[in-house]
Parts: C-alpha cells; structure tokens; sequence
C-alpha cells in the first residue's frame, strides 16, 4: 500500500513495447558488432600477408585433410567412372603411342648400315652394280632368243641350242658338271676349332649374295642348293662328309665382288677373325679356277613332274 500523501506515477500506455523494441535492436546491433569483429580476426590483412609473405599462423582447415582432397576425390572418380570424351583421349594416346614405338622399331631395324664406313658402302654399291649389269646382260640374251624362236626362221635348230645350254647351265648349278671360270680361293685358318657349320654356312650366303655361281669346299665337296653343313664333336660335316681345317672354299664369279663381300665390314671376314673364333682369312683372285668335285644327283621321291598348264587362246 502506498504511503499516505505519495504520488504514484502510473505508466503511459505503449511506453513499455518501445522500449522494449530499442534494447533488442541494440542487442542485435551488439550481436553483429561482435561477429564482425570476429570475423576480421580470423581473415589476415591483406598487405600484411603481401609484405611479410604467407602467414604460418593462419587458419587450417578444420578437417584436417590436404586442400587438394577434392582434386583427388574427382580423379578417383574419373578413373573409375571415365566419360565418353576420356575413352576417345585414351584411344587416341594409346594409337599415337603404338605408331612412335613401331617406327623405332622400324628405324632401329633400318640401321644396318648406319655405322659402315664410306668405303665399305662404295664396295657394297660396286658389287651390286655388277651384279645388276649381269642380270641386264642375262635379260638382254633371253630377249634375243625369243626373238629367234617367234621369228620362225630355222626354229628348230635355234630351240635345240637354247635347250642344250639350258641343260649344261643346270647341269654345273645342280653339281653335277664341272665348271670352270674366273672366281676367289677363301682359306680359314682355325686353330682354335670355333669355325661351326653356321660360319659356313655364312660364308656361303655371303658368297651367294655377291653372285657366286659354282662352289666347293677342301677339293671334295660340290655346294648346291641341297648342301646342308653340321658338326659332330669338333669334326666339321658338309652333306655328312668330315671337312678337316685348315678350310678351303673355292669360289666361281667376278672376284672383285666376291672380294669385297667377305671383307665387308661385319661379314665372314669380320666374324672369323674375330675375339670369339680367333682364326685367319686369306683371299686369293683367280683368273681361272676349275671345280672338278661333283654332287651325286638323288632321285626325287616325292616331287614328280607336272603336265603342262594349257595354252590360252
């Protein structure tokens, strides 16, 4: 109860709801204040991190993970999920690679004669120009006699001599006729008894790919296109007859190009006296060489001769 005589104030009516709408916007206004303070010190000054360089204090992220985690996570998907434009990429990294792996490979086998010396290749390029001038000559004569047989002026005489030298012709390719011709004698000397029936054979694929036409080996063994070389123990074998060394091959052909095919640098001559056989080569020209040994003819067992295909119209 109030006093007696004391004046109470009594309250305006809306008084109390404005006040009470001015201390909660200045409340929020605080609450703001506040978290915009906050927030300018968890950014660094900008000029600050500009002079003094990054600043070892700052914020990490709270997860604890590298910034680049995402980065990660989106590569790990594209491998496991990998898109139609990915696929093509890969398609085409994959063809790009095998062309460029293929065409090292093509230039590494390309590189036979990368390294040979200049003479080596003006001597290979004289041989070949002999033997292709040969093959002309041999085309040149053939196109003769077919000149004399169409022309119909004493055929039978010009077909019977064709066939005559047809016949000696395979006669000394087959072994079975002595020849006779300018060529090379080849001496091996092999004291250590490293020379293989591979070196032999060898030397005579060189000697063939020079233009070699009769061969013979040691006086006694006739080479022909059925001649296969072997070893038993240290005993060399040409068509199953022992060879004893020293070894002696006697060439028939231009002596210039067989020459210098064995002493091509990297060919028989080469290998032989190499470190790993350690032997000797002698060469020798001849202006005449007469190959008397003979290679036994064999029956055919299978092959026998066919009809002749029909004459078209």
């Amino acid at each position: 109860m109030p006093e007696p005589g004391s004046r109470t104030r009594r309250p305006r009516p809306g008084a109390r709801p404005g006040a009470s709408r001015r201390i909660g916007s200045l409340r929020r206004s605080q609450a703001r204040i506040v978290d915009e303070a906050d927030l300018d010190q968890s950014i660094p000054d900008q000029n600050t991190s500009d002079q003094n360089g990054p600043d070892q204090d700052a914020v990490q992220p709270p997860s604890g993970r590298a910034p680049s985690a995402g980065g990660w996570a989106r590569f790990r998907r594209s491998l496991s999920h990998p898109g139609k434009g990915q696929l093509i990429a890969a398609v085409i990294m994959f063809v790009v690679g095998l062309g460029g792996v293929m065409q090292i490979r093509i230039n590494a086998a390309d590189d036979t004669y990368a390294t040979a010396r200049r003479e080596d290749l003006i001597q290979l390029l004289d041989g070949l120009g002999a033997e292709s001038r040969r093959l002309e000559s041999e085309i040149a004569e053939l196109e003769q006699t077919r000149t004399s047989l169409q022309s119909g002026a004493d055929t039978q005489r010009v077909a019977r001599e064709e066939a005559e030298k047809r016949v000696s012709e395979l006669s000394i390719l087959a072994g079975t006729a002595q020849a006779a011709g300018p060529g090379i004698q080849l001496r091996i000397a092999d004291p250590n008894s490293q020379v293989d029936g591979a070196v032999l054979l060898d030397a005579v694929e060189e000697m063939r790919d020079a233009g070699a036409e009769v061969m013979e080996v040691n006086d006694t063994v006739r080479i022909v296109g059925s001649t296969w070389f072997g070893a038993s123990g240290r005993d060399l074998l040409v068509d199953g007859i022992p060879v004893s060394r020293p070894i002696t091959i006697e060439v028939i052909g231009d002596p210039h190009s067989l020459e210098e095919a064995a002493r091509f640098r990297g060919g028989i001559v080469s290998e032989i006296t190499g470190p790993r056989i350690g032997g000797q080569v002698q060469i020798d020209q001849e202006n005449r060489l007469v190959i008397a040994s003979l290679h036994p003819a064999a029956a055919n067992q299978y092959a026998q001769p066919a009809s002749p295909a029909p004459t078209p119209r």
